[in-house]
Parts: C-alpha cells; structure tokens; sequence
C-alpha cells in the first residue's frame, strides 16, 4: 500500500510540475496575443498543448482557441509562415509594419521576465533576498585530511597561522563560546569579498570560484555574546583572512547556509519589487554563463536535458520541498516559476531558427533591406531549425535518461 502511495504521490509531483511548465508558456503565447491584438494583427489561432484539440472554441472574428492534448508547447498563430501571394490582408503578419512585429515577437519572452519578476517579488517577500553561512561546528574530517577532530570549527581552521586582521590591520581572533545554549556560539558570515550571498544560488563556493590559495579574502562576520549586563547583543566586524590556505579555502567553501539571528530579511512589497528585477538579472546571468559553459565545453551532454528532465526535476524538487514547511514549499515553487519563466525568455530570445530571436533577425533585416528575404526560404529555414531543435530536445532527453539509469545501475 505504502508504495502504491508513493507512486501516486510522485505523479502529483510530476503532474504538477507540467501544469507549472504549461503555465509559463501559456503566459508566453499570452504575451504575443495580447500585444497582437492590441496591434490589430490577424490571428489565427491560440493553442495551448500539442496533437489533437480536447477543447475547441471558435470566435466569430475566425480566432480558434484550443486546449490540445500533450501538454507541451503551445503557439499563438498569425499565419506568418504564410507563403501565398499575393496576401492582400492589411492585418495580416507579413502585412505590417516591421516595428509591430518585432513588438509582438518580442513580447512574449517579455511577459515571461515580467512574470518572473513578479513571482520574485512574492519570493522575496515571504523569504527575504538575504542568506549567511553558518561557521559552526562540523565534521570536515572527509574533507580536510588535516583535521582529525569530529567537533573541529571552521574558526579553528580559519585562525590557522593568526592570519585574520580586522579593518585596522590588528589581529583579530574568531571566538566561541562552545558551552552555550542561547546561540552564542553561533558566528556567521554575512558577505565575502564584498559580495552577500542570497537566498538560492550565490552561495560562498560561488563567491570564492575566482579565488586561490594565497589569496586575501575579505569577510563581514556576526556573532552574539553577552554585554556587562547579561543581555544577547550582536557584534559585526569586518576582518581579512590573509593568505588563505587550501584547508582555509575549503572551509569557507563549504560553509552551510543559514539564517540571520532572527531575521530573514523580509520585503515589503515596494523592496521586493526593488530587489526583484536585479535577482531576475542574476539568474539570466547565471543561464547565459551555462550557455557560454555549454558552448565552450566547459560542461557536458550531463549537464542539460529536454523537456523529460525538466519535468523530472522540476517533480523531484517539489517532492523534496513537501518533506518541509509549507513556507518552504510555497518559496520552491515560486523560484521554479521564476527559473522557468527566465529560462523561456532568455531561450526565446536566442537567434535559434523558428524561435522569436530569429524571427526577429529577419524582420530586422527586412527593415533594413526595405524588402524581406524570400518568404519561401525563410519558413525553410524556420521548419529545419523546429526540426533540429526537437531533434536536440529528444536526444538530450534521451541522453539525460539513460545517463540517470547508468548512474542508479552504479549505484
């Protein structure tokens, strides 16, 4: 019985992982529609899914709108591939001004980034943008083979060789209080080399990629102790590990998140919003520098994978954020809707044949041509450039599979 539940319990996760992948591309073709309407463009038609409609409505302007059966994909047609001469429609796609169509094209990625803002934003609000790493105690015993001790603190590796100064240039020592019970023995990093780490994915192995040892890195460090009266108070320094070792590196690299005492630095919804758009900046940096790893083979075939991944993904994360707090339920799915809708913007807008950035290249060209391209050996190029890239998708998806299997038979 129990594993008959498990089974169901995966297909919610799985099923609802597709509705939030459905749900980006719907406010995707929503971008392109919206705007086309606004621009009094011929449409056609409004899918949502793939293969043969379930649910089929027809408007009395001729517009279709359609809820198809494989919940993949989704388009919003304006009869743009349409080669027929001559089309004597003035509100057909072809028909109009390149600058409407380069707004229409580009609208739909756009929806996607306005709409991952705007889930950032409520991200922030109920978790915080901020996060610190923890410097308690741990055992770094399979990490460091220097250390021995199960109870070692990275302060015991970070003092290695008195090379920590404060902002003055004095020796400064990280100490704890390892008896308490109050959270004194607690010290955190706020910031390393200037940079605070955040609350997803700029952690301190991030933040110390581009450091070595030998290096100087710079800290921002918290702790509470206990003033003349017996009150909890907090302490800041700013202090510079001089020199770093590798134990030291390694210490700090792999220093556990935590939060700030008792504070997760909330938004109101006016700062959320603030720190909204450059957290949704961040992460189509972080896309764009796996594209260009990608690219330069600094990552392989293991690292990506098609639609079959990303739902699988997509299931085992929220699976995983069931096992907690409803708050960190609710946060995991608002960053995979913000991740998604960044990743459909930032991939629509790549100059890939049949995608928006390459249709926008050619009404560009066409603008600037004052005549376009043959229409013909553009909706070639456009269908060998849908054919490659599902072609792509399935054999990443297929890649990703059986590299999942492989590694489970090793296991």
């Amino acid at each position: 019985m129990s594993q008959v539940l498990g089974v169901l319990q995966t297909v919610g996760y799985l099923a609802l992982a597709v509705f939030l992948l459905m749900l980006m591309i719907t406010i995707h073709e929503f971008g392109h529609y919206i705007t086309a309407k606004i621009l009094k463009f011929k449409i056609y038609e409004f899918s949502i899914g793939m293969g043969k409609p379930i649910y089929k409505k027809t408007k009395k302007n001729g517009e279709i709108f359609a809820i198809r059966m494989i919940p993949v994909g989704g388009y919003c047609s304006f009869g743009e591939d349409n080669t027929e001469l001559p089309d004597t429609d003035p509100n057909s796609f072809n028909n109009k001004a390149p600058w409407k169509r380069l707004i229409v094209m580009f609208s739909g990625a756009f929806f996607n980034f306005l709409s991952a803002i705007i889930f950032a934003a409520i991200l922030l609000t109920m978790m915080g943008y901020g996060r610190v790493a923890n410097l308690g105690t741990h055992n770094y015993q399979n990490v460091i083979e220097s250390v021995t001790s199960e109870n070692v603190t990275l302060a015991d590796i970070l003092n290695q060789g008195d090379k920590i100064v404060d902002a003055d240039g004095n020796h400064f020592e990280l100490v704890y209080d390892t008896t308490s019970q109050n959270g004194t023995n607690r010290m955190l990093i706020e910031s390393i080399n200037g940079k605070k780490m955040n609350v997803f994915f700029t952690g301190a192995s991030t933040i110390l990629e581009n450091s070595h040892e030998g290096d100087d890195v710079n800290l921002v460090i918290t702790w509470k102790e206990q003033d003349g009266t017996g009150a909890i108070v907090i302490q800041k320094a700013t202090v510079t590990l001089q020199n770093i070792s590798m134990e030291q590196w390694e210490a700090l690299s792999k220093s556990a998140y935590s939060l700030p005492y008792g504070d997760k630095i909330y938004h109101n919804v006016g700062g959320a919003m603030l720190k909204a758009i450059p957290f949704s900046f961040e992460i189509a940096g972080m896309i764009f520098k796996i594209l260009g790893q990608l690219v330069t083979g600094q990552l392989g075939m293991n690292a990506i994978g098609g639609t079959v991944a990303t739902v699988s993904v997509m299931g085992s994360t929220i699976g995983a954020a069931m096992a907690y707090s409803a708050e960190v339920f609710f946060s995991q799915i608002l960053f995979l809707l913000t991740l998604i809708s960044i990743n459909l913007a930032v991939f629509n807008w790549l100059p890939i044949p049949s995608l928006d950035g390459a249709r926008m290249v050619f009404v560009i060209i066409e603008w600037i041509r004052g005549k376009p391209i043959n229409r013909e050996l553009e909706a070639k190029i456009h269908t060998v450039g849908i054919i490659c890239l599902l072609g792509f998708v399935v054999f990443a998806d297929v890649f990703w599979v059986f590299n999942n299997i492989s590694s489970c038979f090793l296991l």
